[in-house]
């Protein structure tokens, strides 16, 4: 379905690492969402690991992804989708067929790929070239649930064997445990009197709605609003560094432990050094070696200039050039969800398309060749604020490692 290539074979992902469509009209009828897994090897000294797949699906395409960890603590059916170390973290796990048992039981056919390290040169993941002791087939059958899973009538249990002679690897439980893939909070913090972004003018689309739509269960938290503006004498008023972003959401950011929640945060402020509109705080590992914690916007950036206040020559921004971004309601809302977007490793599209994850030049670029009727920025229409289907699919099935605050960098989930 997709191939992810790195800069050198000896560390690529295989070719397949994300799930195969398993052409839900011939699978049986698997609830979408997150399911508590627990994977235990009947080697009686073996680790037990606890993860979770993820299932999507629509009438034609069913998908089944998943992460696991070794084992620390037990999660806990009500707790929803669960979040475990990251130092625990094991295999990513894709799915290759899907055939219905009976009395409502069913097959899978699973490849687990280890994750191994960061490669030295670049911190792009490395992974197992093959899969865990080449598959492996599981036959679920259902059985009574725990108590704490939320929908009883959707509880697995089966022996997990090895696919080359069907011989018994382990013993795999699946639970149901909540209609998203993921959850994250997104805290703002602000400069004091800046506007921050809620929804856009129609208050259709709001954070919640837009990545709800995406699979994702997030909550919004807002956090401080009168963040100092540093002084920086060679720049201008209003203007931050990369570093004093990066130090900034540090000092003012809520506490939090990355080995059991996913937070982000935005910074809202006038003037980026560098940067127009906005940019990850750090996309690598350039500060504390967490990478992709935070991004900031620049509500100031005057349209049609570049960040340093000279004029922009490569593209017309349209009638709206020399006002202010945060004046652009919809545009600058846009851009907000787009820099959120960079969080779970989505890049921008090759070509245009109207969506979130198309950066705002493109959008200029499109009012000036005819490919939208409209300029900049009358042409953010609805699906400006959409994640296209291909991108939802990259978030639901992304492995952990590449989604998860505080791990492989950013622009490395295509390595």
């Amino acid at each position: 379905f997709i191939s992810f290539l790195s800069l050198s074979s000896a560390y690529a992902i295989p070719s397949a690492i994300l799930p195969l469509n398993l052409h839900s009209r011939q699978a049986p009828k698997l609830r979408a969402g997150s399911w508590l897994v627990t994977y235990k090897p009947s080697i009686s000294s073996s680790t037990t690991y606890d993860g979770y797949f993820r299932v999507s699906s629509n009438s034609s395409s069913l998908f089944v992804s998943g992460d696991l960890y070794t084992r620390t603590t037990q999660p806990n059916p009500t707790d929803g989708i669960p979040i475990l170390p990251r130092k625990s973290y094991w295999t990513f796990v894709r799915t290759t067929k899907l055939t219905p048992g009976s009395n409502g039981g069913f097959s899978l056919g699973l490849e687990y790929f280890c994750f191994e390290n960061f490669t030295d040169s670049n911190n792009y993941t490395k992974w197992g070239p093959e899969p865990v002791d080449g598959g492996y087939s599981v036959d679920l059958s259902s059985a009574s649930a725990p108590t704490g899973y939320p929908d009883p009538t959707n509880y697995f249990e089966g022996d997990v064997k090895f696919a080359g002679n069907s011989s018994v690897a382990g013993r795999l439980t699946m639970g149901w445990v909540n209609d998203y893939f993921h959850k994250f909070t997104l805290e703002i913090g602000s400069v004091r009197g800046l506007a921050r972004p809620d929804m856009d003018s129609s208050r259709k689309y709001t954070w919640k709605s837009v990545f709800n739509d995406a699979g994702y269960d997030i909550i919004v938290e807002q956090g401080k609003n009168d963040i100092p503006e540093p002084s920086n004498p060679d720049l201008p008023t209003g203007m931050w560094t990369n570093e004093q972003e990066h130090s900034t959401m540090l000092q003012y950011r809520k506490p939090v432990d990355f080995d059991k929640e996913w937070r982000y945060f935005l910074l809202i402020v006038r003037l980026l050094q560098g940067v127009e509109r906005g940019a990850m705080i750090d996309g690598g590992y350039d500060y504390n070696n967490l990478p992709r914690e935070g991004t900031a916007v620049a509500n100031d950036w005057i349209v049609g200039t570049k960040w340093d206040g000279s004029n922009e020559t490569r593209v017309d921004w349209g009638p709206k050039k020399g006002e202010k971004f945060v004046n652009l309601h919809d545009a600058w809302f846009r851009a907000c969800l787009h820099e959120v977007g960079h969080f779970f490793n989505l890049d921008h599209p090759t070509n245009f398309e109207q969506g979130i994850m198309t950066d705002s030049v493109s959008y200029a670029f499109a009012g000036n060749d005819g490919t939208t009727p409209e300029q900049f920025p009358d042409h953010i229409k609805e699906d400006s604020f959409k994640f296209t289907d291909y991108q939802k699919f990259l978030m639901a099935h992304l492995s952990d490692v590449h989604t998860r605050p505080g791990l492989t960098m950013f622009g490395a989930a295509a390595q």
